[in-house]
């Protein structure tokens, strides 16, 4: 009886097969797919955990990150806390946006690569033209709500491509220079400043062969000054009136 016993067992361990050394991802997968694992909540109690947000403008996946332009809005910033070509290493950013925070000069040094500009709602004061040098591709500049007082000659010839230039609820006391000379400005935002005269050249160019975008949009309502003493001829390079907004001072 014995010796049939030890038979059987010699023969099941004859039949195994050969051990084989596995790695511990195999076992994870064996897991995986034997549906093994740690037990899950009931789902009416379940609450996924809550994670970080995705920041503006980015995509998230999983542990990357992916952002496009440099959204440093809504931040304590000041003008000493940007160094002079902070940006200039991003040679393919199109997009930056600083806005409401403490800096009181545009910075120095930005990318060429820019299209857009977006400072609203800073405490700068002037609009220097060394600021703005190099940024040809520069379509779109916003400097809303700021302080402004003075825009420097050559500042717009520094940005030979622009589209947009918003310098509404500044203290703009003149029409910045330079956009009668401007080939592709075509909407400009000057309201709610001081302005109290606006030149006969202070928009278009004085020949009318001159090649310029027409204005899509002017705006020059609450202003100080008189829009019955401007002369007609002001917006003789406007075809469509509607594009000029012009009211009493508030």
């Amino acid at each position: 009886m014995k010796v049939t016993i030890i038979l059987l067992l010699l023969a099941q361990v004859s039949w195994a097969g050969p051990f084989q050394q596995r790695g511990l991802f195999d076992f994870m997968l064996e897991d995986e797919a034997s549906g093994i694992g740690p037990e899950l909540p009931d789902d009416r109690d379940y609450e996924p955990p809550l994670g970080p947000v995705c920041p503006f403008r980015c995509q998230c996946h999983l542990r990357v990150v992916q952002c496009s332009d440099l959204e440093l809005g809504t931040n304590p910033l000041k003008s000493s806390g940007i160094e002079n070509g902070a940006f200039q290493g991003m040679k393919k950013l199109s997009y930056i946006r600083i806005a409401d925070t403490n800096i009181t000069s545009i910075p120095q040094g930005l990318p060429p690569s820019l299209t857009e500009l977006h400072l609203d709602g800073n405490k700068i004061s002037r609009v220097d033209a060394a600021s703005l040098k190099g940024l040809n591709n520069l379509a779109k500049l916003g400097l809303s709500f700021n302080s402004i007082s003075v825009v420097d000659n050559g500042s717009l010839a520094n940005t030979p491509h622009l589209r947009e230039l918003h310098l509404d609820n500044n203290k703009l006391t003149r029409v910045p220079g330079g956009l009668a000379e401007h080939k592709y400005i075509q909407v400009v935002y000057l309201h709610n400043n001081n302005i109290s005269v606006v030149g006969s050249s202070d928009f278009c160019p004085p020949g009318h062969n001159t090649k310029k975008a027409s204005y899509s949009g002017v705006s020059l309502f609450s202003n100080p000054v008189q829009y019955w003493e401007i002369q007609p001829s002001t917006f003789r390079c406007v075809y469509v009136r509607s594009a000029i907004q012009l009211g009493n001072y508030k």
